[in-house]
């Protein structure tokens, strides 16, 4: 195993050691604006929670949750959250510089899609693209800090779809350009068919060890030749790669996450790894699945006589 400056681990929205989350909602029919002003103000708050904490334990990848702004992206938001919170986010901005803290976010694929023919659902995933992007400004992420889209469905073919992917690329402003990274998925777009897609328009690809299990390249693409192709869209940018790094769940559908990282899929993440990176685990089990890696490769170094990781 390589050393532990070699990469940095990072997990999704919630810890479960502080049972927080920043990413309180509620239904469309309850969406007022004074019940929207209650949620952010109680998200920024736990937000704030959760980059302390990640601060204190030297945790340095953190993906903020969707919610954080409920109905960021939806009309029924017409709230000037970003002005109303703007303290807020500065503050919280301090914290995240202050700590070195990459931040990212990741819409739901329901709610993003770039190969949609369709304007209304074009203009949704737009919309989305815009809320997570300023979400981002307002923290002053550096430009390593993404938003990951997927890159949707296939429909009505598979050319069609792509086509509709590369306009929906083409038409961005570059100020959103420069927030996205693209992620290959487990049904539709494999990791060999969104490499292309990546480079022709200049943004990096988040490359995903099941996804790439499940969902192989034809022709079949290795880990260590996706992580190797997916960090040469980052470093292309003078920026520092990243990936996504989950176990399957047993006996459940192809692709589902476990609990934690399977020992196993991490020493072989680590093993490819071509140049130093970001690992975001996509863990049920959060920070806590974050913490049983660390002891993981602090028994290892221990063995060998090696430098410990940080403490959970």
């Amino acid at each position: 195993m390589e050393g532990f400056d070699s990469y940095r681990l990072g997990y999704v929205a919630q810890s479960l050691t502080l049972g927080v989350s920043a990413g309180h909602t509620c239904r469309l029919a309850g969406a007022t604006p004074q019940r929207l002003e209650s949620l952010i103000a109680q998200n920024l708050e736990e937000l704030q929670r959760l980059l302390e904490f990640n601060a204190s334990r030297g945790i340095e990848v953190f993906r903020i949750g969707s919610s954080l702004v409920p109905f960021g992206s939806h009309p029924v938001n017409t709230l000037p959250w970003w002005k109303t919170f703007g303290r807020d986010f500065e503050h919280l901005a301090r914290i995240a510089r202050r700590s070195n803290q990459r931040l990212s976010m990741h819409p739901s694929p329901a709610g993003a899609s770039l190969s949609s023919r369709h304007a209304r659902v074009r203009e949704a995933s737009l919309a989305e693209l815009r809320y997570s992007a300023r979400v981002l400004d307002l923290l002053e992420a550096g430009p390593e800090s993404r938003v990951v889209l997927h890159v949707g469905g296939a429909a009505p073919t598979r050319e069609e779809a792509r086509v509709a992917a590369h306009r929906f690329l083409d038409e961005l402003p570059e100020s959103l350009r420069e927030r996205l990274t693209i992620e290959h998925d487990d049904k539709v777009w494999s990791a060999r068919e969104v490499l292309p897609l990546a480079r022709e328009h200049g943004v990096p690809m988040v490359g995903d060890n099941l996804h790439n299990a499940v969902l192989a390249s034809t022709p079949v693409m290795s880990l260590k030749e996706l992580l190797r192709e997916a960090a040469s869209t980052w470093t292309a940018l003078d920026l520092r790669p990243k990936f996504h790094l989950a176990s399957q769940r047993h006996q459940a559908r192809a692709g589902a996450h476990s609990d934690r990282v399977d020992p196993a899929d991490f020493r072989k993440m680590v093993a490819a790894l071509p140049v130093p990176a970001d690992l975001m685990l996509e863990a049920k089990e959060k920070d806590v699945a974050v913490f049983a890696l660390r002891q993981l490769a602090n028994e290892r170094r221990g063995r060998r006589g090696g430098v410990g990781a940080p403490a959970p």
